[in-house]
């Protein structure tokens, strides 16, 4: 399993505390588990004994992190301590459809990439372009649009040494009808593709074929389960889907769901692919326990398949 390296996706959210210099005083403040999640010392702690080695973080982390620790170097620094390192970091490709917006959008992608090096990470994980409702349908010329945005930010990348993977959402303007279309105009020589298990099964691809269709440019990867694959398009194309508020779970851990995790991992190893594989627990209602039932799954059912 040397091939592959595992990493956690960052869904704690704001973590307010670098260090708790007294726990058990700040855990009589409200004498709940709150505490156990506010303290990026036992977060990373957490990480490590379960196996993963890498974090990966999100923008909504900056606000609070950077101004905690000063620096991004210095979360590098801290995380590395307990035996973590940064993955990568999640990025929106914004208005990428918008030619007149694409200056704006490649100082936005410039940005993130030096913050990344920074961090000492290689994956920047970009959603190609915003939520389909209020955007979609989009033609044919928005799409080649898209495409040679990434791909600029992919040639910056590069020259960084960081690769870009396009990570597409089942709720995005890039959905069904043009999702292969975008990923052969960009440039296999700067964009790459970090395939979300679920969201692409979500979206109405079969993850597996996918996969195996388009191996050679899947840098990374976003493990999680759906048990709702094939989403209708009222459902996909609708306001705010992802975060509905009626307690709907479009993700779950892998095993929990309908995926073939087992027939990925079998031409994972096929293909040999080399690189992250990031766990990312999302829209789970305790992120511990999920974090420690998808560790149990991939030692036990995936990791003797890729051995």
């Amino acid at each position: 399993m040397n091939n592959i390296k595992y990493s956690h996706m960052n869904h704690w959210k704001n973590i307010p505390y670098q260090r708790i210099d007294n726990f058990r005083e700040f855990y009589y403040e409200d004498k709940t588990n709150s505490a156990y999640y506010t303290d990026w010392d036992r977060i990373l702690r957490y990480q490590k004994a379960l196996g993963f080695n890498g974090i990966e973080l999100a923008p909504w982390d900056f606000p609070e992190m950077l101004p905690l620790f000063g620096s991004a170097k210095a979360f590098k620094d801290f995380a590395n301590e307990r035996g973590v390192e940064v993955s990568g970091v999640f990025h929106l490709i914004d208005k990428a459809h918008d030619r007149t917006h694409h200056k704006q959008t490649f100082e936005d992608g410039k940005q993130a990439i030096d913050l990344l090096v920074e961090f000492g990470g290689t994956q920047l994980n970009a959603a190609p372009i915003n939520n389909y409702h209020g955007l979609g349908p989009l033609s044919r010329d928005q799409i080649k649009a898209a495409a040679e945005i990434i791909t600029e930010v992919g040639k910056y990348a590069t020259d960084k040494g960081v690769q870009i993977g396009i990570h597409n959402e089942f709720f995005l303007a890039i959905n069904k009808e043009n999702h292969r279309e975008y990923l052969e105009l960009t440039d296999p020589r700067y964009v790459h593709y970090c395939l979300d298990t679920a969201q692409v099964a979500l979206l109405g691809e079969d993850m597996v074929k996918f996969y195996d269709d388009y191996h050679d440019r899947i840098c990374t990867f976003h493990l999680k389960d759906t048990a709702t694959p094939n989403l209708p398009d009222e459902i996909r194309y609708s306001k705010d889907i992802e975060i509905v508020d009626d307690g709907t779970r479009w993700f779950w851990e892998p095993g929990e769901g309908v995926l073939d995790f087992k027939g990925l991992y079998e031409l994972m190893k096929k293909h040999q692919f080399k690189g992250w594989v990031t766990v990312e627990t999302d829209g789970t209602p305790d992120l511990l326990a999920s974090m420690a039932l998808t560790r149990y799954y991939i030692d036990s059912e995936l990791s003797t398949i890729y051995s």
